[in-house]
């Protein structure tokens, strides 16, 4: 994720498709990338055509070496504009002002904009790739409505991430069960972000973050900001003793690096913030749910 201030605008960008170059770059290093040249010195408006710009430069030549199908991306700007909150979509295969996508990569990559919203109490869901099951957008839009804590909204949010990474394969699906989730306001430091992780973490790992500040819970009393105007912050986490003691920050590339070990049992991957493999923690709790399932239709039998 990365969390961003320019011009006249503040907001969070997500994105589905690519998960890194041949160079060994994310989206997200090629948005810091632009961040170093100073696009996001610029409007809402120039930043948006410089991702663009910059994203149809690099699918031409992963089209070209894995094929239209394979190349296809999608950039999701979540922002407050002059006040107003927004939803762009730069993408070459879909669009976030209308359902549905296309299954090959077009040569373009074209802006889209959410419509307007004129409801009373406006709530606007948006995905990409994956997509959420019907039962947990409805209870996001339910707590919404009904004025649920914004805890009670995040949890729900995190909760259908949750049930996109369970709901096949055993948590071995495109989406894994972490999930890192910000809270923006209209006002640029009312900026909050997390990582939700099944078992628990020990370090929470940051988004980037470009010319802007933000708050980062570390358990208990605990909290951490970081960031600023002119600051640009990229692959680090934050955490109290120890659990801070999780990258490595090499001088001469200036930037840290993280281990990822492969769990013993499962051989899934196992970030160095987490304190548990996430598919053997699912699997522990399906055998436990399993389990209790089987007591309680017992009792009822002999009821």
């Amino acid at each position: 994720m990365t969390i961003f201030e320019c011009a006249d605008a503040h907001g969070v960008i997500v994105y589905n498709g690519i998960g890194m170059d041949d160079s060994g770059l994310t989206p997200s290093d090629w948005l810091m990338e632009l961040a170093e040249k100073k696009l996001f010195d610029l409007s809402i408006a120039d930043v948006l055509q410089g991702i663009g710009a910059d994203l149809e430069i690099r699918l031409k030549t992963l089209r070209a070496k894995y094929g239209a199908s394979r190349a296809r991306h999608t950039f999701i700007v979540a922002a407050w504009e002059h006040g107003a909150p927004v939803v762009y979509g730069l993408s070459n295969y879909e669009r976030v002002d209308q359902p549905g996508e296309e299954t090959k990569g077009s040569e373009v990559v074209r802006r889209s904009t959410s419509p307007p919203l004129t409801q009373r109490l406006p709530i606007r869901i948006n995905s990409s790739g994956a997509y959420p099951f019907r039962k947990d957008l409805q209870a996001i839009s339910d707590a919404i409505k009904t004025s649920a804590s914004i805890n009670r909204v995040k949890a729900l949010c995190v909760k259908a991430v949750k049930d996109i990474a369970y709901g096949k394969s055993k948590g071995k699906g495109t989406v894994g069960a972490s999930c890192q989730w910000a809270l923006l306001g209209p006002k640029r430091a009312e900026l909050w972000f997390g990582l939700d992780v099944v078992g628990g973490a020990i370090a929470q790992e940051m988004p980037n973050l470009i010319n802007i500040a933000a708050e980062v819970p570390l358990g208990g009393t605990f909290s951490a900001r970081l960031g600023g105007l002119g600051q640009l912050i990229t692959d680090s986490y934050a955490g109290v003793g120890e659990a801070a003691k999780v990258a490595r920050y090499d001088p001469i590339q200036k930037r840290a690096f993280f281990s990822e070990l492969r769990c013993g049992i499962c051989g899934s991957p196992w970030p160095a913030s987490h304190r548990a493999c996430e598919v053997c923690s699912y699997d522990e709790h399906r055998d436990r749910s399993k389990r209790g399932h089987r007591r309680h239709g017992g009792g009822r039998d002999t009821s």
